[in-house]
């Protein structure tokens, strides 16, 4: 399954299989100016209410962002996303585990000119990556596209796509806050520098 980024940006984005269906709607918003975003990710459904897939409240002021979704169990719940998206190891790693609901252990990992792969991590198995491609069929044919790429697995598509959407979303955050550390703020923006130049993949 190719679930194409339309555009590619986490946090306002289309999910797209390459025949032009739309599978997922992410959104972020905020009730004014000074409350804290929060993502909703949301796909297909009756009811707005049955459509929410999950919905990331990214907090403020050092506070820990939460995850409220039904995919743990069946049941609406909240979860720290530091306890959902859990390090183990090195302190500083951008690698994340998390307990899948097939009762497996997955790991998320970033590679440089790749991007995002989940594994399966006792078996090593790949189960989904984010990367970009010239599509071949449907209805992006010819064009380049970032892509999730997902294979048969036992792990429930709505946990792959929640759990891509923060790792991509920070990811971006990290870069974007090491680009405005590294570069002078004199710089000629025209040039490609300066603070607000973005950095990142798309």
């Amino acid at each position: 399954m190719r679930l194409y980024l339309v555009p590619n940006d986490p946090e306002h984005t289309t999910l797209v299989s390459a025949n032009g269906v739309a599978h997922y709607q992410v959104n972020t918003i905020k009730a004014h100016r000074l409350s804290a975003p929060v993502l909703c990710i949301r796909r297909p459904a009756e009811s707005e209410g049955d459509s929410l897939v999950a919905a990331v409240d990214w907090k403020r002021f050092g506070a820990h962002p939460v995850v409220k979704s039904n995919i743990f169990d069946g049941t609406e719940q909240e979860m720290e996303v530091r306890d959902f998206l859990y390090k183990l190891g090195h302190h500083f790693t951008p690698t994340r585990y998390f307990m899948g609901n097939d009762g497996q252990e997955y790991r998320w990992k970033p590679f440089k000119d790749i991007g995002h792969v989940l594994t399966h991590l006792e078996s090593g198995g790949e189960i989904a990556r984010f990367s970009q491609e010239v599509v071949t069929e449907g209805f992006f044919r010819s064009e380049r596209k970032w892509c999730l790429q997902i294979q048969p697995t036992t792990l429930d598509i709505d946990m792959i796509v929640v759990t891509f959407i923060i790792m991509e979303k920070r990811r971006r955050d990290r870069v974007a806050a090491e680009s405005m550390r590294t570069r002078p703020c004199d710089e000629d923006p025209a040039e490609g520098g300066g603070c607000e130049a973005g950095a990142g993949m798309g």
